[in-house]
């Protein structure tokens, strides 16, 4: 009935055309065609298609009901795996305004670059890309560089058995003390150098202000004191010729044994409180070499032992006919010491060294008889054996001579042997000059604590205001004999006082730098290797030699310091500078 209406209103108007009706199943079709197309389309052209599309297609078509779900599925299962997404692309082509994601600023700015001035640097640069390999390409200079912040150095000065003879100090801040003194700040000074009384740290009624524990660093004990004369250094040119002709011992032998005499009771006293390890260490400054005196625990060493330079073969000559063991452990071929006669052996202070070494001068002895007799059996004259044996002894003279006066020439002993060197030294003629300025007067006795017929010597200090490349510094100048202890007191004393900053110059004996290029005096260590696996719990070295040594005069840090085992904590030093709580050293 309906289509038969249809037909005849078409007829009434008409109309030629015929209508035709189009199924559900033909429209999707026809819309998958069209989306295999855009797909096809897509691809050549390498675009992505437009999802905003495809939901409006879907929204069109949303009157047929088996369009939604036809259209969801055609979706979900022809969306291509391969296909380009523009998203991705921007994120893979990383422009400079990538540099602003939080995760690559934090990058930055742990590596310590500018973000700005990378984004400059790469636009400047298109070719390049922004990875970890150009990036770690462009720190590598700034890599090399040291890190300022990270600090260097050490939290105390290492020691230096060198004896000097002056030190300048130089701050941007003025010290905390000065040279002009109170009457009680003078004599708490010396009261508590005197008594060895720690005023800066314990309790006490005695002026505890720096400028007094600032001149109880600079005392010391000294024999002996003649006015006239300066006898540290040693060294007979500063004495005018005028001079030494009025006041010369030389022509009074009666001056000449009392001095002698008084020196004698001195140096006994001095060795004396050495072995009752009272002193710490001492100084015995003669014309031509220096002796120092060290007590057993200095340096982790158990027994008292000695240094003594600079030598010379007719020296150690004496050395050996007094019997008198050592060592020498600067020199490279050590372990064998020729005194200047080809007869003599080296002698170790190790009883096991000391047996190899016997064995191996019989041997050479044994060597040379053989020798002999094989020239007598050529057929060689005695004469011409005897010329040849003299000739090689004084090359082998020749030979122990090249290092007369130098540093190699350090002579080491220790245990009893220091005692048979006191003997040697007390009754040595050539230890006291017999002519020049200083004729007749004995060697310069130099210690941190009192002995008999010792005199209480101050250093002489000097404050001034210097420029530098127009900048200006506080100059503290301390003049004559520096101990070894001397600057480790002042270093704690400018900590104690919050001295930010400051440096230090120190001019050196140049014929004492030996002490401590040899460090221990041989190669020893403080626990050996059998000790080592035998005891299970160990003692630190150094501390039976803090007991022992707790009555001579240091206080505890400065003894812990001065018998610390360490070789490493002994250095020559020139100069320091303290900045940031730490000292740095050349």
């Amino acid at each position: 009935m309906t289509r038969l209406t249809l037909h005849t209103a078409m007829a009434e108007s008409g109309s030629t055309s015929t209508l035709e009706w189009t199924r559900p199943d033909q429209v999707m079709q026809l819309h998958r065609m069209k989306l295999k197309k855009r797909a096809l389309q897509a691809r050549i052209n390498k675009t992505s298609i437009n999802s905003g599309k495809v939901q409006c297609i879907a929204t069109n078509l949303d009157g047929f009901n088996p369009s939604n779900s036809v259209l969801q599925h055609v979706s979900q299962k022809r969306k291509n795996p391969f296909a380009i997404n523009e998203s991705c692309k921007k994120q893979k082509n990383i422009t400079p305004a990538g540099l602003e994601i939080s995760s690559d600023n934090t990058l930055f700015e742990l590596l310590n670059i500018d973000v700005q001035q990378e984004k400059q640097t790469i636009d400047s640069s298109l070719n390049n890309s922004l990875t970890f390999a150009n990036v770690l390409s462009k720190l590598e200079p700034i890599n090399q560089t040291p890190d300022a912040s990270v600090p260097k150095g050490e939290k105390h000065i290492p020691i230096d058995w060198t004896l000097k003879t002056k030190v300048r100090f130089m701050s941007p801040k003025p010290f905390p003390w000065n040279g002009k003194l109170k009457t009680s700040e003078e004599a708490s000074g010396t009261t508590g150098f005197v008594r060895c009384l720690d005023i800066g740290e314990k309790e006490t009624t005695l002026d505890t202000s720096l400028n007094a524990r600032f001149h109880q660093c600079c005392l010391m004990w000294q024999h002996p004191s003649l006015p006239w004369l300066e006898l540290f250094p040693r060294s007979a040119g500063k004495v005018s010729a005028s001079l030494a002709s009025n006041v010369s011992l030389a022509n009074n032998q009666c001056m000449k044994d009392a001095l002698h005499r008084e020196w004698c009771d001195s140096f006994r006293s001095l060795f004396h409180l050495l072995r009752a390890r009272q002193c710490p260490y001492f100084y015995v400054c003669a014309n031509t070499f220096t002796v120092l005196f060290r007590a057993a625990g200095i340096c982790g060493l158990s027994e008292i032992h000695a240094l003594l330079t600079p030598t010379t073969r007719g020296f150690r000559q004496s050395l050996k006919q007094e019997e008198i063991e050592y060592s020498m452990p600067l020199r490279k071929d050590s372990k064998r010491r020729s005194d200047g006669d080809s007869d003599s052996m080296t002698t170790d202070v190790i009883s096991n060294t000391t047996n190899h070494q016997q064995d191996d001068y019989e041997e050479e002895e044994e060597e040379e008889e053989t020798q002999d007799a094989w020239l007598k059996s050529l057929g060689v004259e005695n004469s011409e054996i005897k010329r040849i044996n003299n000739s090689q002894t004084r090359m082998t003279l020749e030979k122990e001579s090249e290092i007369d006066n130098l540093k190699q020439s350090l002579v080491f002993v220790k245990g009893v042997e220091t005692q048979a060197l006191f003997n040697f030294l007390i009754n040595c003629k050539s230890a006291t000059a017999a002519t020049g300025a200083l004729a007749g007067v004995p060697p310069t006795l130099l210690a941190p604590t009192a002995f008999h017929g010792a005199t209480l010597k101050a250093l002489k200090v000097r404050e001034s205001v210097v420029r530098v490349d127009n900048d200006r510094y506080y100059s503290l100048e301390l003049k004559g004999p520096l101990l070894p202890q001397v600057l480790p007191s002042l270093c704690h004393l400018m900590t104690s006082s919050q001295l930010e900053q400051y440096s230090a110059s120190c001019a050196q004996l140049a014929s004492t730098t030996p002490f401590s290029t040899a460090k221990h005096g041989t190669g020893y260590t403080s626990v050996t290797k059998e000790e080592d696996c035998n005891n299970v719990t160990k003692v630190p070295p150094n501390v039976f030699g803090q007991e022992n040594l707790s009555d001579c005069g240091f206080n505890e840090e400065l003894l812990n310091h001065f018998c610390d085992p360490d070789p490493t904590r002994i250095e020559v030093f020139e100069s320091f500078k303290f900045f940031n709580g730490l000292y740095t050293w050349s």
